[in-house]
């Protein structure tokens, strides 16, 4: 399954939590693996409540409609699936059903509070974690404060922080089809497309390859004047930074790469190769129960060490169901402990006025104390000659 359930029971042992409501399409098909097409494309029809007892049942909440919709994939692990809010005439997966709504919680508060109600968690100052604390708040209400509502985003998060392993074969697959989509959008601008026509290439062959495009962002920069608008034509010796996520069955990628218009010069290559060389040396530093804030200072301190004296800092975060994916309270970037099971991307952008603006970033995994790349690590600086792209190395 998706979920971590080992490291889910340890963190709310630790919290001292006996339950977590999940209220977003992303973390009820985390907690769940339910994902209609519905649930997701309206985003607060379906919750997920798991117990921290497994002698609880977990449970699937969602709008009665949605109960018998098909499944993006192989459908929820868990054995109780709960109606709510049924509209009348209309039954379980759209067939015709009662004439009317009485029997059912009406809305998600209620749908909450009597399933708490049956698990015997809606009294004793029960601790449950919601993803939605206005939720929680709610439902405590109902319940007539029988329960100690707490928040579960970050919470959630951190559970998240270590991948399974049906997660990672969909980190996997979301690494390799964002490459290929980046792949094909930079042969555009070797043959001569602009930025905005590669952008749009982008967009279709992410789609073609199985995935869902979510950004490019491209940026065409020419030494000694800067930032060009998208629809500018290339000249030789401009650069274009590539910085690219596409999902495959909800999770994300994140691979950063650059081109040249025609071969680079021995400055465009001295600053890139600084990049290379002192990732490679930096990457002993991911190791798990490193501080976020000390690797990204390591890789720092060796790409100025490589050779780029000018390199001036990296950004870290993880990446999973969320582009970051680890807890980052009220929006912040904050510091993080690195963990083993996770999947890293780190940000190593520079731009020098009179050389260029370059963009690198691999997706890494840590996996038992060992650094796996999962994307292809060459064609990092691709030259775009005769209406091709060729890794330069």
């Amino acid at each position: 399954m998706l979920l971590n359930r080992p490291r889910a029971d340890a963190l709310m042992e630790r919290d001292g939590i006996d339950a977590i409501v999940a209220s977003t399409p992303i973390n009820t098909y985390y907690l769940s693996s339910w994902a209609t097409d519905a649930s997701w494309g309206f985003g607060d029809l379906a919750l997920a409540l798991l117990p921290r007892d497994h002698d609880k049942e977990a449970a699937v909440l969602t709008v009665e409609i949605d109960t018998g919709q098909p499944q993006q994939g192989d459908g929820t692990w868990m054995r109780i699936v709960r109606g709510y809010a049924r509209k009348p005439g209309i039954g379980v997966g759209g067939t015709q059903g009662l004439l009317t709504s009485e029997g059912l919680p009406q809305n998600h508060p209620e749908a909450v509070a009597d399933y708490l109600r049956e698990i015997g968690l809606a009294t004793g100052g029960a601790r449950i974690a919601f993803e939605d604390r206005g939720l929680g708040l709610d439902v405590a209400e109902m319940l007539g404060g029988g329960i100690d509502v707490v928040g579960a985003r970050d919470f959630l998060r951190d559970i998240r922080m270590v991948k399974t392993p049906e997660e990672m074969g969909h980190m996997r697959a979301a690494s390799r089809k964002t490459e290929l989509a980046l792949q094909i959008s930079a042969e555009a601008i070797a043959a001569g497309a602009t930025c905005a026509e590669a952008e749009r290439v982008f967009w279709s062959a992410a789609a073609l390859a199985g995935a869902r495009p979510v950004f490019l962002l491209i940026t065409p920069y020419r030494p000694g004047f800067g930032r060009l608008d998208k629809t500018a034509p290339l000249l030789p010796g401009d650069t274009v930074t590539f910085d690219a996520t596409t999902e495959f069955a909800h999770y994300t990628s994140d691979i950063g790469r650059t081109a040249v218009i025609g071969m680079p010069n021995a400055e465009q290559l001295r600053v890139f190769n600084a990049t290379r060389l002192g990732w490679r040396a930096a990457l002993p530093h991911f190791r798990a129960g490193a501080l976020s804030t000390d690797v990204e200072k390591a890789v720092t301190a060796a790409i100025q060490a490589a050779g780029n004296p000018e390199f001036r800092g990296c950004g870290l975060h993880s990446v999973g169901l969320e582009h970051t994916d680890h807890p980052h309270p009220n929006g912040g970037m904050h510091t993080f402990e690195l963990v083993d099971g996770m999947v890293i991307s780190c940000d190593l952008p520079w731009i020098g006025p009179d050389i260029g603006k370059f963009h690198f970033e691999d997706i890494i995994y840590l996996n038992n104390g060992e650094v796996e790349i999962l994307n292809n690590p060459d064609g990092r600086l691709l030259a775009c000659i005769d209406g091709r792209t060729v890794p330069v190395e």
